[in-house]
């Protein structure tokens, strides 16, 4: 059996999301007769399934991509009609009741175990739609079953690691592994807790195995782990350090994790310096109390905060922050907070996104109520703030109740703030290590980049204007 699966990401991509990649190792380990190739964005759908002539297709999308695929496989249903489309990812399984006309099945939820049943039930009698099957959802007589909830994985170990070779993720391999599935907290703005219900972790030796991979295979010097909450589990992060220092892996490579301010203490702080920890993501979200509370639903404070970085000081480790800006009840000196308070902590680096609701969260709730997302559907609008600028500024919805253009002059200090902040790091670290001087032209090159086309508008406008002066002159 043939399937050929459609990324929502472009080829190449160093920091892919990894789920076709887990779910082309678990059917290949429970089947030796499919055959998997992948199709990305940007590239010629209707070729590539001329050629391959695959069996089934399946579709990946979060809800920012959602529309783009929806676009390309209702082409793909119209020039193939025969071909059953199937469609699986983050947007599916937060609106399982929005499944579009061109597609024949939803997969909702994890997908390894539901999508390995429905390649067994076609190889029987060429159907997707079967009751028997939990976790999917599809359309009989105009009517949309759903199949109800299937149970996830466990051990979580049973899923292989994620097949790169078949992502395409080039030579270099990708940048990043995960090593657990969910997340405890109810945070206001995310949805992985509803995505995979209570937290799940691989093994020690699991883990260890994929840094090794990375290490030795791939030659990385740079990984990131993408968990919720990597030092969740103290016990595993002890079983990692002891493995990671007896194969010889420990401090072989800058590795970063994200956690919580409410999982950092001396003994964690000791165990990952012993794995080759050097840089801990924090998400502190706002300098702002207020704020704050809102987001995180009152289980994190400014104070625990400051201590957690104190404790990456106090044993050398990297303190990165992770904000956002435009939340509702925000108001411009709550944001001033925020500036402040990124100042007062020295962050060595810290990233900043524009709040954005996403479905089955309560910020989509409260965007509902303030009728800003109209009829439960998403709107690009929401989206794409990492190309936003003086000109589309205006086009843009924010939950925060502030005067847009006024948003935008703070949005980009902040970002002026984040690309001094990340200067300062780079050279910190090339004085540490001289040899790294290719990295700070890279990094300089690449945050420059947006500011460079904003000073190319600047200049446009003021010759525009010095135009506008001159003509009547001239009459």
């Amino acid at each position: 059996m043939k399937i050929l699966l459609h990324s929502d990401e472009k080829r190449g991509e160093e920091l892919p999301r990894l789920g076709l990649g887990y779910l082309m190792s678990y059917v290949n380990k429970h089947r030796q007769d499919v055959i998997f190739d992948l199709l990305f964005l940007k590239e010629d759908s209707i070729q590539k399934v001329k050629e391959f002539k695959p069996d089934i297709i399946g579709f990946t999308s979060a809800t920012f991509t959602n529309n783009k695929i929806v676009h390309i496989a209702i082409g793909v249903k119209e020039n193939f009609p025969s071909i059953p489309l199937i469609l699986g990812g983050i947007h599916i399984t937060l609106f399982p009741g929005s499944l579009p006309e061109c597609f024949d099945v939803g997969v909702i939820g994890e997908g390894e175990e539901t999508f390995l049943e429905l390649i067994k039930k076609y190889a029987e009698n060429r159907t997707l739609m079967d009751t028997s099957i939990k976790g999917i959802v599809f359309r009989d007589k105009g009517n949309l079953i759903d199949t109800g909830h299937r149970e996830a994985i466990s051990p979580i170990d049973l899923i292989p690691p994620p097949d790169l070779k078949a992502m395409y993720v080039g030579k270099k391999g990708p940048k990043h592994i995960m090593t657990s599935r969910g997340c405890p907290y109810r945070c206001r703005f995310c949805c992985s807790a509803n995505i995979w219900g209570r937290p799940r972790f691989h093994s020690a030796q699991y883990v260890v195995n994929e840094f090794e991979r990375l290490l030795r295979v791939y030659k990385r010097d740079w990984i990131m782990v993408y968990d919720d909450l990597f030092t969740m589990d103290k016990g595993r992060i002890e079983k990692i350090a002891d493995l990671m220092v007896a194969r010889n892996l420990a401090n072989k490579a800058t590795i970063e994790i994200i956690t919580h301010a409410d999982y950092l203490n001396d003994d964690v702080i000791k165990n990952l310096k012993r794995i080759g920890i050097k840089r801990i993501s924090i998400g502190m979200e706002s300098g702002s109390q207020k704020v704050l509370d809102y987001l995180k639903n009152g289980v994190l404070s400014l104070d625990k905060i400051r201590k957690a970085v104190a404790l990456c000081k106090k044993y050398d480790i990297d303190a990165m922050g992770s904000f956002m800006v435009g939340s509702p009840y925000e108001t411009e000196e709550d944001i001033r907070m925020t500036i402040n308070f990124i100042k007062e902590l020295k962050l060595d680096q810290f990233g900043l996104c524009v709040t954005t609701p996403f479905p089955m969260t309560e910020l989509w709730e409260y965007a509902k109520s303030k009728r800003i997302i109209q009829n439960d559907e998403w709107d690009d609008r929401l989206w794409g703030f990492h190309d936003v600028n003086e000109e589309n500024i205006n086009d843009k919805i924010i939950l925060a109740d502030m005067d847009k253009n006024q948003f935008y002059k703070l949005y980009m200090e902040l970002k002026s703030l984040e690309l001094v902040t990340v200067w300062r790091w780079e050279l910190k670290n090339w004085m540490k290590m001289p040899w790294r001087i290719d990295l700070l032209f890279r990094h300089i090159k690449g945050r420059i980049k947006p500011y460079k086309k904003r000073l190319k508008r600047k200049v446009r406008s003021i010759f525009k204007l010095l135009r506008s002066i001159e003509g009547p002159s001239q009459k």
